[in-house]
């Protein structure tokens, strides 16, 4: 067994180098993809294409949602399938899908496109979240884990930094129209890239890897089999669709995303309702909540690996959420002091995913576990319907974002209360 760990170790450093920047590349990329429509919303895209001003917020809203509706369909079914045949060919046919989808919505004419543009991208982006959740847990051990999950997952804020330096870089050499339409554009085409990349660089299984050595291969498995045998929650697939602790991730998930997605939509347009600022100069000031949540990670990361207590971290960065929403939105009559709260609100928001998902990875074995993080991640993500929708509707209602960030911040209070009564979770 030593000599097992002893090489696993030694292929720590080989693995990492393979697969994490590869991974965190194709996740900036998704994310770019995903939220690009927030950049839009900023600068009109939405009145552009026949939407009246008074029910813009609301259509953009409805739009977002339904590419969540799509997402959450193929979930269980894409990562079982992955634990099957591997990601390369599934991600490929999501990448190249979903990159010539997002560059024909750059062309859209009226709202109908739009809303079938959305619908069918939720279909595409479907396999690659879950999907990669379940490949860290077959590549890496439980001690490793942690770390794997939160450079992955880093991506999000770091998407949010690109993202906003290319839509307010493209919104100030073209405008605001045609800026949105070329920011379609520009992030289809980097998706079809990433296909010949993922294609090259990434190995289905550990078996498959001709990068490491057969000792190291065959001593990942074993220790990854060895894990296996010392999960508390073993069952079958569809059993574990049932299990409590499953249901109840997935309803925090469900609150969490519900957050992180009304403020990432509507991040660039909340900004410029209270800064008076363009779409460019919102698009950049967005990047300063991206990079806090980004900085705040590395940290919270080396917590969690020195304490390991996955649950009550998890609940602590949902309550900042909170704390930083409810600030912000009380204090938005000074518009600094506002952004200053709202900026840390972020850190709550985005940083609670690898932390979250080390829970089901580390409760569950295999099948059951790739079935599990389809369901917790396909229907906790319908909160990506729910919070652009809540945001979207309340500000054609009120005329002002106050009441979607009080919104946003009820929720992220449940999610953190509801997680510490999952059982199986150090």
């Amino acid at each position: 067994m030593e000599n097992i760990n002893s090489n696993v170790k030694l292929s720590l450093k080989k693995r990492y180098i393979r697969l994490a920047p590869i991974l965190f590349f194709l996740y900036v990329i998704n994310f770019l993809d995903r939220v690009n429509l927030s950049y839009g919303i900023a600068a009109g895209m939405f009145k552009d294409i026949g939407a009246p001003a008074s029910s813009a917020g609301l259509i953009a809203g409805i739009a977002s949602a339904l590419f969540f509706v799509a997402y959450a369909i193929p979930q269980v079914f894409t990562t079982l399938r992955i634990n099957n045949v591997g990601v390369r060919k599934i991600f490929a046919l999501a990448f190249g899908s979903w990159g010539v989808i997002t560059i024909v919505t750059g062309f859209v004419q009226n709202i109908p496109e739009i809303y079938a543009l959305r619908f069918i991208l939720g279909f595409a982006e479907a396999p690659f979240y879950a999907g990669t959740m379940f490949f860290m847990g077959i590549w890496f051990v439980k001690s490793e884990r942690g770390v794997a999950n939160s450079f992955f997952n880093a991506a999000i804020p770091v998407a949010g930094i690109f993202g906003g330096l290319i839509a307010g870089g493209l919104f100030t050499i073209y405008g605001d129209n045609p800026g949105w339409r070329y920011l379609f554009i520009y992030e289809g085409v980097l998706a079809l890239i990433s296909v010949v990349i993922l294609w090259v660089v990434l190995s289905d299984f550990p078996e498959d890897a001709k990068w490491l050595t057969k000792e190291e291969r065959d001593s990942l498995q074993g220790a990854l089999d060895k894990e296996e045998k010392e999960k508390p929650l073993k069952m079958s697939w569809k059993k574990a669709l049932t299990e409590p602790d499953v249901l109840l991730l997935t309803a925090v998930y469900f609150l969490g995303v519900t957050g992180l997605y009304g403020y990432a939509i509507w991040l660039p347009s909340i900004i410029e309702s209270f800064t008076h600022l363009g779409a460019a100069g919102s698009s950049f000031l967005s990047d300063i909540p991206y990079i806090a949540a980004s900085i705040a990670l590395i940290f919270i990361l080396r917590y969690s690996d020195k304490r390991g207590n996955r649950k009550v971290l998890t609940a602590i960065i949902f309550f900042v959420a909170f704390a930083g929403l409810t600030l912000s939105a009380f204090l938005i009559s000074n518009a600094v002091v506002s952004f200053i709260f709202f900026t840390i609100s972020a850190i709550g928001i985005f940083s609670f995913l690898p932390i979250f998902w080390n829970i089901p990875q580390e409760s569950l074995t295999r099948e059951s576990s790739a079935a599990s993080i389809g369901m917790i991640n396909g229907l906790g993500n319908l909160g990506g319907i729910v919070g652009p929708l809540l945001v979207g509707g309340l500000e054609s209602y009120t005329h002002s974002f106050v009441d979607g960030v009080y919104a946003m911040a009820i929720f992220a209070l449940f999610a953190g209360i509801l997680v510490l009564f999952v059982k199986h979770s150090r």
